[in-house]
């Protein structure tokens, strides 16, 4: 039932917020990207699974894991191309994502894919994809600190001065 006798009045206002938050157990993933460009995952101490993302505990045999540097290679597993992004990306569209299985890794993370020509044939299942980092003074140890792209454009995007290469 309606009230006519109500009437809503709404004020326009800005709200900012300052918050620190830790990533934990996680902590070191993030260090290690910061610092040295290392892309870690975990390895259970029992199955010997290899984690990436890393997980403290396998999922598998809830036994303990412990830290392990991956390859800056892998493969994609499943992707599609971003059309709509927020303002971090808007000059990258169209960009892709994909789940990518990082060589030695038994598991996929989902992260960025760039290219200068982007087609779905550049993001197929299997295509072999290398990860480029921002430079160190650019880096904030964030997943945004790296994406991935057709291995056969490394060369061309760590040649850029605003990216790097990895191992």
């Amino acid at each position: 039932m309606t009230n006519k006798n109500f009437e809503a009045h709404e004020i326009r206002d800005e709200i900012s917020i300052n918050y620190k938050y830790s990533l934990g157990s996680q902590s070191k993933f993030f260090i290690d990207l910061m610092n040295d460009k290392k892309l870690q995952g975990t390895k259970c101490k029992k199955c010997g699974k290899i984690w990436m993302p890393p997980r403290m505990g396998c999922s598998d045999c809830f036994e303990d894991t412990e830290w392990i540097e991956l390859p800056h290679r892998g493969e994609i597993m499943v992707s599609t191309i971003v059309w709509y992004t927020t303002s971090d990306f808007i000059q990258k569209i169209p960009y892709g994502i994909a789940f990518i299985k990082l060589d030695k890794a038994d598991t996929g993370m989902l992260q960025g894919v760039f290219s200068e020509n982007l087609v779905p044939s550049k993001l197929r299942k299997g295509q072999l994809v290398r990860a480029v980092f921002k430079t160190k003074e650019n880096r904030e140890g964030k997943m945004t600190d790296f994406f991935f792209v057709p291995e056969e454009e490394y060369e061309t995007w760590i040649n850029q001065p605003e990216y790097e290469g990895g191992e």
